[in-house]
C-alpha cells in the first residue's frame, strides 16, 4: 500500500509543476527575502536541534553513571525548546519588517541580474529542492518549458501559438542536470544545441526548466504529463521529438518514458531520439561515498545527531546515488547499502546515444580510472554493468567517448554537438523549411 504522505506530496507537485510562473520572477528580491528568510528560520532551529542532541547523548552517558544527574537533561531539553520558540519568533518578526520594506522600495530596485538569479536559484533547488517544495517555500522552482531567452511557454494552444512563430513537425526538448538550468547550455553568447539543431535540421527547440532537488521519478512524471499537453496542443503535428538530456537530465527523461508508458500518453509514439549526455545510468560514486559517511556519523550517540547535516541534501541527489528511476526505487531505500535497482526497459522503437566524458587522455588512463569525467564514471554513462540486470540495453543504441574532457562540458563542446549532428545526420529527412 503506498505511503499516504508521499502520495500526497507527489499529488501536490504534480499540481504544482504545471502552474504558470505568471508574475513571480527569480529576479524579484522579494521571493529572494521571504524564501531566504524561512530558509534561515529552519536551519535556526536544525542548528539547535543538532546541538540539542549531542547535549542529549552527553547527559544520557552522565546519568548513568551518575544518576541524580538525570535533571540535568530535563532541565537543558526546556532550556532548548524556548531556544526554538524565541528563534522563531524573532524570524517572524523579521520577515513582517521585510515586507513592510518590500512595499516602500520601488520594484526595479528590488531585481537582480536575471541570469545570476536564475544561476543561484538553480543551484539552490538542486542542493535543497525537496524541502524548498514541501516547505512551500517561495523559492522552489516549478517545472515548465522555456525558449531560448528562458522565457516561460504554457503548453496550451493559445500559449504555444504566442511563442512559436514557425512551429517545426519535428521538436527538441533540452534537459538540464541537477543544479542547472536552461540558460547554461549556452556558453560565451554561442548558440545552444537547440539552435544548432533547429538551423541544421529544422527543429523546433523548447527547453525544460525544473526544481532538480526533488525525486527523479516525481519529475520524470511530471515531464511526462507536461509532454502529454504539448503533444496534445502543439499547433502541428509532431512527426519527431528528440530530447538531449544532460546527467540527471537524461535520468528525468528515461523516468518519463517510464510513466508516460504507464499512462497510455501518445507522446511517447512521437519520440524517436534520445542524446544522453554523461547521465549516471548506474548512479554517481560521490553521493555513494557521501550516503556511507553520513551513515557512518549514525554509529556513535555523540555523531548521531551531526548526521542530519548529510541528510539535508535532496532527495535527487540521493537518486543519484543508483540512478533511481521510479518512486518504488527510493521507497524501498532504508539501507545504507541499498539493492541497486534493475534497469529499466528502453523504448523499442526510439534511438539512444549515450555520450560520456572523462578526464583521461586514452581509455587506460589512471586520471580516467580514478575521477572519470569528475561526476560519473565511464562505465555508468554508458550504462556498462556487471549484472545483467543493470545493464542499459536498448535495441537503437550507439555511443561516443570523449577523453581529456569534463562533465560541464558536454553541455556545449561544438565536439560534443559534432557527434550528436553526426549520429542524427542519417535518421533525418532534410529539412523541410
Amino acid at each position: 500500500m503506498a505511503d499516504p504522505k508521499t502520495t500526497k506530496q507527489q499529488s501536490r507537485a504534480t499540481e504544482m509543476a504545471h502552474k504558470p510562473l505568471a508574475s513571480r520572477t527569480v529576479a524579484d528580491r522579494g521571493v529572494w527575502l521571504r524564501g531566504g528568510l524561512s530558509m534561515a528560520t529552519d536551519a535556526f532551529v536544525g542548528s539547535v536541534n543538532i546541538v540539542n542532541g549531542i547535549h542529549q547523548a552527553v547527559t544520557r552517558t552522565v546519568s548513568r553513571l551518575a544518576p541524580p544527574a538525570r535533571p540535568i537533561g530535563r532541565g537543558s531539553d526546556f532550556v532548548y525548546g524556548r531556544v526554538r520558540d524565541i528563534g522563531r519568533l524573532s524570524f517572524f518578526g523579521v520577515r513582517q519588517v521585510a515586507g513592510l520594506a518590500e512595499t516602500l522600495v520601488p520594484g526595479r530596485k528590488r531585481d537582480m541580474p536575471q541570469r545570476l538569479a536564475l544561476g543561484v536559484h538553480s543551484a539552490l533547488n538542486g542542493a535543497f529542492g525537496d524541502y524548498l517544495e514541501r516547505s512551500d517555500n517561495e523559492l522552489a522552482l516549478t517545472m515548465t518549458l522555456v525558449d531560448e531567452a528562458g522565457r516561460a511557454i504554457e503548453p496550451s494552444v493559445p500559449g504555444l501559438r504566442a511563442a512559436l512563430s514557425e512551429p517545426s513537425p519535428r521538436v527538441v526538448i533540452l534537459v538540464h542536470g541537477l543544479g542547472m538550468n536552461d540558460q547554461q547550455w549556452r556558453q560565451a553568447g554561442r548558440d545552444d544545441f537547440g539552435q544548432r539543431l533547429a538551423r541544421d535540421f529544422g527543429y523546433t527547440a523548447l527547453r525544460l526548466r525544473y526544481n532538480s532537488g526533488r525525486h527523479i521519478s516525481q519529475n520524470g512524471r511530471d515531464f511526462a504529463a507536461l509532454l502529454q499537453a504539448l503533444h496534445a496542443s502543439y499547433p502541428a503535428a509532431i512527426e519527431r521529438l528528440t530530447i538531449v538530456g544532460h546527467s540527471m537530465g537524461g535520468l528525468v527523461a528515461r523516468s518519463a518514458c517510464h510513466y508516460a508508458e504507464q499512462a497510455g500518453h501518445d507522446w511517447v509514439d512521437t519520440l524517436t531520439d534520445l542524446v544522453l549526455l554523461g547521465s549516471p545510468h548506474l548512479g554517481a560514486p560521490l553521493e555513494r561515498l557521501g550516503r556511507q559517511f553520513t551513515h557512518t556519523l549514525t554509529r556513535l550517540p555523540y555523531t548521531r545527531p551531526l548526521s542530519a547535516l548529510g541528510e539535508i541534501r535532496s532527495a535527487g541527489v540521493k537518486d543519484l546515488s543508483l540512478g533511481y528511476l521510479r518512486d518504488e526505487d527510493w521507497q524501498q531505500d532504508t539501507h545504507a547499502r541499498p539493492t541497486p535497482p534493475e534497469a529499466l526497459a528502453s523504448p523499442d522503437h526510439v534511438g539512444h546515444f549515450l555520450v560520456a566524458a572523462t578526464l583521461g587522455r586514452r581509455g587506460d588512463d589512471p586520471l580516467g580510472r580514478w575521477f572519470g569525467d569528475l561526476l560519473v564514471p565511464v562505465s555508468s554513462a554508458v550504462g556498462h554493468a556487471d549484472a545483467p540486470s543493470r545493464r542499459f540495453n536498448a535495441r537503437d543504441q550507439d555511443g561516443r567517448i570523449f577523453y581529456g574532457m569534463n562533465h560541464f562540458a558536454l553541455v556545449h563542446h561544438d565536439d560534443v554537438y559534432a557527434a550528436i549532428h553526426d549520429w542524427l545526420a542519417p535518421r533525418l529527412k532534410p529539412a523541410t523549411h
